[in-house]
């Protein structure tokens, strides 16, 4: 069962990302691409959140001229609102918070904020 679900950008400028890029990642992730879209991206890496208890998703993008910046899509805020709301679904205690908890990045969203904003209860927030 996942537990955690942590939610990452790919740190790439959207301009300059093919749609059928490889991406080299620290854990596997689900990647939601700028039409909204998943793919399945395994990882390269070793870490600790590497294991069944945790489900990684990230949306291409999360730079703008060389800072962070939100650059998701409607179609991507869409997939991954849809992706929340089901882990939510199947599991009341999931915890949910960004890839910045974990590693030393950021996602150019507020996640918090955006997890209050379609109703996730605070309890369910890292």
């Amino acid at each position: 069962m996942i537990d955690f679900l942590v939610i990452h950008s790919t740190g790439t400028e959207s301009k300059y990302v093919p749609e059928k890029k490889d991406y080299i990642l620290s854990v596997p992730c689900d990647v939601i691409h700028f039409n909204g879209q998943l793919s399945r991206y395994k990882a390269d890496t070793e870490h600790p959140t590497n294991n069944d208890s945790y489900k990684h998703i990230a949306y291409i993008g999360g730079r703008l001229d060389g800072k962070v910046a939100d650059t998701a899509t409607w179609k991507q805020y869409d997939s991954l609102e849809v992706i929340v709301m089901y882990n939510l679904l199947y599991n009341q205690h999931i915890k949910i918070g960004p890839s910045s908890l974990f590693f030393d990045t950021n996602e150019g969203i507020n996640i918090r904020r955006w997890l209050l904003d379609i109703g996730v209860n605070k309890k369910n927030i890292m």
